[in-house]
């Protein structure tokens, strides 16, 4: 039984794209906003991908991923959580870390290292 991954970003080809590169080796949920992510965030998930920044208007100001690791360490505490981000936003980078991320990455994400990381938190065989 593969394990199950919830990928949270508002670029659909992007949720495409790490979609196709990971469901080789996961069941790979997508949600592109907040609301979406809640109501997909369930213990049967066992790694949380999301970018930091959910609204395309707001680009690099926005926060909302942030608000889902919040959620996520209230209600999934033992969820284990990697954030991505396309901005150079440093405080953010900080913040994610210290909410309980696991990992903090920068788009465009490379793959190899995504799965080695991905591998590590899970400890697939």
């Amino acid at each position: 039984m593969k394990k199950k991954i919830l990928i949270v970003d508002d670029t659909i080809s992007y949720l495409e794209s790490l979609t196709r590169v990971l469901s080789d080796d996961y069941a790979v949920e997508t949600a592109s906003n907040l609301d979406e992510a809640l109501s997909k965030a369930t213990k049967d998930i066992e790694l949380f991908l999301i970018d930091i920044c959910l609204d395309p208007e707001k680009p690099g100001v926005d926060k909302t991923g942030i608000e889902i690791l919040r959620w996520l360490k209230t209600n999934l505490p033992k969820s284990p959580v990697i954030m991505m981000s396309a901005f150079r936003d440093f405080d953010a980078a900080v913040e994610a870390v210290n909410l309980g991320a696991e990992k903090f990455l920068k788009k465009p994400i490379n793959i190899s290292e995504l799965r080695e990381i991905i591998k590590g938190i899970l400890k697939n065989d």
